[in-house]
């Protein structure tokens, strides 16, 4: 949980619910459709057909971003991790905040929260990839401790960033 002002904050909380995963859907649906570099090429779309499959234990796990101001308790972003085929790497996937709540820190508190469960879940490292002309999201991962990593999926899009960041040892920063 982060404040962002006297009266308002985020909460992050873990997908659980019939509910939840709805909202999940819901949110990368207006994500796909509004904010993806290139939507044709992304793997939105297929993981949309199974969500669970894709971001729920074991193999994930997924959160919503709430943001609570007084009385009122909105969800307004997304997150995820995934495994990969690399060993002891998840992958963050499918960010998202609604436009009216960016620029408020919730992408950073989405972050650390699936930072601190892919480490709870084992993993080593917690990679993710982004498209060259999303400066803000770079400029964030890159204060947040991610750097230049190979490539470690096949993707269509050959214009994406790979970065990524280790969770334990001495290279590790803290994660909150």
């Amino acid at each position: 949980m982060v404040k962002s002002s006297n009266s308002s904050f985020f909460i992050v909380q873990a997908i659980q619910t019939i509910a939840d995963w709805q909202w999940f859907e819901d949110l990368l649906r207006t994500y796909a459709n509004t904010d993806l570099d290139e939507p044709q090429l992304s793997t939105i779309w297929k993981d949309l057909e199974n969500l669970q499959a894709r971001y729920a234990p074991p193999v994930g796990a997924s959160v919503l971003l709430r943001f609570k101001n007084g009385q009122a308790d909105q969800v307004v972003g997304c997150g995820a991790i995934t495994k990969t085929d690399t060993p002891n790497t998840c992958e963050i996937k499918r960010l998202y905040i609604q436009p009216n709540f960016r620029g408020l820190g919730g992408s950073k508190v989405l972050i650390q929260a699936l930072l601190q469960k892919a480490q709870q879940d084992g993993y080593d490292q917690a990679v993710l990839s982004t498209w060259q002309s999303n400066l803000t999201g770079l400029a964030l991962y890159k204060s947040m401790g991610f750097v230049a990593v190979p490539s470690f999926k096949h993707h269509p899009n050959q214009q994406l960033i790979y970065l990524g960041r280790p969770l334990n040892g001495d290279l590790a920063q803290a994660l909150s």
